[in-house]
């Protein structure tokens, strides 16, 4: 490396481009710089030439413009004409419940974010996936799902995306209704009908091709998924998947120390 590589707060924090992965070289210079930044890197920071994150890198410059150009369209990084690659000043991640118990849109307006869902009405139906399904009792796995699929944004920017199974009177219900500000519990309140049990299960894991797009994110992006089912009285009435954004959403909750210790609190 160069002395001015070495003197650059991100010199010390890259990772080589390794040879014998099958993500192309491009990909990886992208996602190393895109995990750089999300640690936390000061907006304004110029970042090294193409010729010397080339170096670093061990990579070609046109596979460094590549890597630039994926982040400028993430909106991580800004590119000035003559002056070089800039870190742009991305938005702060928007906090969620992990309890999951207020609406998100409710409390995203609350802090004062323009917080909206938009009903993707032309979206190819998809199958309740096995993941929901084998989690339900036999008796409910049979019968007619309604499938609705909305994409999430805060500040117009793509946070999360829901696909919902509606079963039994709710699928009845809303087929063919157009949903309250794209929600369906604030659609199902006016039937009415309300889940009074949710469970729900967390995992990590990678986007897929399609979430790429409407996300509007990279190939090898991380999200929360939120799998949900919803019964009222004991029936079936919704199975859902929410993909939470990672590099946008991050999840709070908070543990009364004092209530855990006092007597019986430990179970």
């Amino acid at each position: 490396m160069t002395v001015e590589e070495t003197r650059h707060p991100l010199a010390s924090k890259v990772a080589p481009v390794d040879r014998r992965s099958p993500m192309p070289a491009w990909a990886q210079v992208e996602r190393d710089l895109r995990s750089v930044m999300d640690q936390g890197v000061e907006s304004g920071l110029q970042l090294p030439t193409e010729k010397d994150l080339a170096t670093m890198y061990g990579v070609s410059r046109i596979t460094v413009r590549q890597a630039l150009a994926a982040l400028a369209d993430l909106g991580y990084v800004e590119r000035r004409q003559g002056m070089g690659t800039f870190v742009a000043d991305r938005p702060r991640l928007v906090q969620h419940d992990v309890g999951l118990m207020t609406p998100w849109r409710d409390r995203f307006r609350a802090a004062g974010e323009d917080a909206v869902s938009v009903h993707l009405a032309d979206a190819v139906p998809e199958e309740e996936p096995y993941e929901l399904v084998r989690e339900l009792a036999p008796a409910e796995r049979s019968g007619a799902r309604l499938h609705l699929k909305r994409l999430h944004l805060v500040n117009g920017r793509p946070i999360g995306l829901t696909d919902s199974w509606l079963a039994g009177p709710a699928a009845e219900k809303l087929r063919g209704r157009e949903l309250v500000e794209a929600s369906v519990s604030k659609t199902l309140e006016t039937v009415p009908i309300a889940a009074d049990q949710v469970d729900h299960f967390l995992e990590v894991r990678s986007v897929n091709a399609a979430e790429t797009v409407l996300l509007e994110t990279g190939i090898d992006s991380q999200v929360f998924v939120d799998w949900s089912i919803g019964r009222a009285n004991g029936e079936l009435v919704e199975t859902s998947r929410t993909v939470w954004l990672g590099s946008r959403v991050r999840f709070h909750y908070s543990t009364d120390l004092e209530g855990l210790n006092r007597p019986g609190a430990h179970g």
